[in-house]
Formats: structure tokens, sequence, C-alpha cells
């Protein structure tokens, strides 16, 4: 009786357990705009036009936002462990391209990590500055902090039927000093580039390097999970 007990107690644990966990809703393959691909009890709360895969036509790429906070734990450093523990709305990247002859959107992929939400930018609010289309790649722009602040960049590009990580930027200054380390990351050429100084005075005290970047194969929206899960280099995050 009391093994059964005991059970039906692990039962009842596992259950509640499972029922906490937040289930994203899969985005809908096809549609005609932004509008029609946003799920139940989620929100637009960012949308970007432009040619994404070099066809000519206005390819979509959209931030959705959940209506409700929840209490949500994300992964830091090794892209696998989760320990920050934050209640907030998830947020979700959706990229489409367009038909050019039919106008109809199709699904290129769904993202429901790689986006900062409103609680990760520290003291100075919502960290996701930007999202933006350029030369057949996507831009997406991070901020956050407070005495000491940050700025993250990543460009993507859609080739060999995936999301490749072509570029980076990550910038860690002192807003009062102006002490700063700016990293710029060229992932096509291995290229890193670093500038250690002041923000207020790059042209007299600051101090510029190259170097090598070494990895094993470049970074998808699959293989980098979101922004500082990526130890690029010993106690450096990218």
């Amino acid at each position: 009786m009391k093994v059964f007990c005991f059970y039906i107690l692990m039962l009842c644990v596992q259950i509640s357990f499972a029922q906490k966990t937040f289930i994203f809703p899969k985005i809908k393959a096809q549609g005609a705009s932004a509008q029609q691909f946003t799920p139940i009890n989620w929100t637009v709360i960012d949308q970007v036009y432009g040619d994404l895969n070099n066809d000519a036509s206005d390819d979509l790429a959209v931030v959705f936002e959940f209506n409700k906070t929840i209490d949500e734990t994300r992964v830091y450093g090794d892209n696998n462990t989760d320990i920050i523990k934050e209640t907030q709305k998830p947020r979700i990247l959706a990229i489409f391209f367009k038909d050019k002859s039919t106008g109809i959107y199709s699904l290129s992929t769904q993202n429901n990590d790689f986006i900062l939400r409103s609680e990760e930018g520290g003291k100075l609010g919502d960290p996701l500055q930007q999202i933006a289309i350029k030369d057949q790649q996507l831009y997406l722009r991070f901020q956050g902090g407070s005495e000491w602040r940050w700025e993250l960049g990543y460009t993507f590009k859609f080739e060999n039927k995936d999301w490749f990580l072509t570029s980076a930027i990550n910038l860690y200054f002192n807003q009062n000093s102006g002490d700063m380390t700016e990293r710029v990351y060229d992932f096509k050429t291995r290229e890193l580039f670093t500038t250690v100084g002041n923000l207020h005075r790059r042209d007299i005290s600051n101090r510029k390097t190259s170097e090598v970047l070494y990895f094993s194969q470049l970074r998808t929206f699959k293989t980098f999970k979101k922004p500082w899960a990526w130890e690029i280099m010993p106690n450096v995050y990218l």
C-alpha cells in the first residue's frame, strides 16, 4: 500500500510539473500578412520587410510576444544549461519568404529562444533595439545594463537552406567613464577585431588588434540558442 501511495504521489508531481511547462505555438506555414500568422494570445511587437533570399521580393521577419508573463528559465554560457529564471513574456522570431507571383508568405524558420525578453536588459529595460533587413541579411540588435552597459549585434544570412551567423558585434562600456571593450566578429573570414580604450576618445587612446577566430563550423539559429550562450573564447560570451 505504501508503495502504491508513493507511486501516485510521484505521478502527481510529474503531472504538476508537466502542466507548468510552457508550450510555444507552431506558427502557420503560409499566409498573407503578419496578422494572419499571429497566434492566439500573442502580439506582434516588431516586423520588418526586405529581400532575404535574393529574389527581388520583400520577405518578412516578425517578433511575436505572449500576452501574459510566465516563469521562464533561460540558458547562459554553454547553450544548453537553463540557469537564469525570469518572470517575463516569451517571444518568438519567425521569418517568412514571399512568393513573388502569389504574394503569399511561407515560413522559413521559427525560433523561440534567440530574441531577448523584456526583462533581460537590466535597468535599461527592454533590450530589443532593432530588427532590420539589409543586403539579404537579417540584423538583430540588443542593449542593456546600467552604469556598465552592453550592446550586442548579430547578422544572419540564409545560405544552403539554413540561417547562418555571418557577423556579430559586442560592445561593453562604462556610461560615466567611457572605458570600453568592443569586439567585432567576422565569421566568414574567421577574424576578430578588438578595440580597447575609451568610448569618448576613440581616436586618441584606443588600442586596436586583430586575430584569427577559432571555431569548428558556422553557427545557425539551431546551434546558437540565444545571446550570451556562446563562450567563444575563455570568459568571453557572445
